[in-house]
């Protein structure tokens, strides 16, 4: 019987396999966030964040494993501090294509990421739009913004203290994303 079951899990392994086509890109993003208090800057966050990643296309579907590198400068103008600080991050995607005007498709991308930076663990899920442009048969440029997103994040500090917060449609901070991708 287990023989049955891993001959039938290799099948349709390979049969799946065969349809696909490996892929690896990587995404660039801007980050700029500002918190206000009475229309006075109270902190200031700009960041950089750079995402590779590996994985299977087939259809209108993209599966895949993402490490995210991400970079900040915090400035807080109440007490006139500056700190930087970086953040490592490994998760699964997947991509769905729902519409497409010739070479230029329409999707939607979901990800889960478990995050490490100094001092505080974080997981945090996102769902949001993608607009990508395929130069040809094997190159890809996706475009997105956090503007129609939405977004999730749980975070633990080393001191115990647990956050979490949810954004729907709003800008998560992200002015801009750019990506692209390579098909095998």
């Amino acid at each position: 019987m287990m023989k049955r079951i891993l001959l039938v899990t290799m099948l349709l392994s390979a049969a799946f396999m065969s349809k696909a086509q490996l892929m690896v890109g990587g995404n660039f993003s801007l980050t700029s966030i500002t918190s206000k208090i009475d229309g006075d800057k109270q902190v200031q966050t700009f960041g950089f964040d750079i995402m590779p990643s590996v994985g299977y296309a087939f259809d209108d579907w993209e599966f895949g494993l993402f490490f995210e590198y991400s970079h900040n400068k915090i400035t807080n103008h109440v007490n006139n501090t500056t700190e930087t600080d970086a953040f490592y991050g490994i998760g699964p995607y997947a991509y769905y294509c729902f519409a497409n005007v010739g070479k230029l498709y329409f999707g939607a991308e979901a990800y889960s990421l478990l995050g490490f930076t100094d001092g505080e663990r974080s997981v945090e899920m996102q769902l949001l739009p993608v607009a990508t442009y395929e130069i040809n048969d094997r190159w890809d440029i996706d475009l997105y913004s956090d503007i129609l997103s939405i977004n999730y994040q749980w975070t633990k500090t080393d001191d115990d203290i647990t956050t979490s917060q949810l954004n729907v449609l709003s800008n998560y901070g992200k002015i801009f994303g750019i990506g692209v991708t390579f098909k095998f």
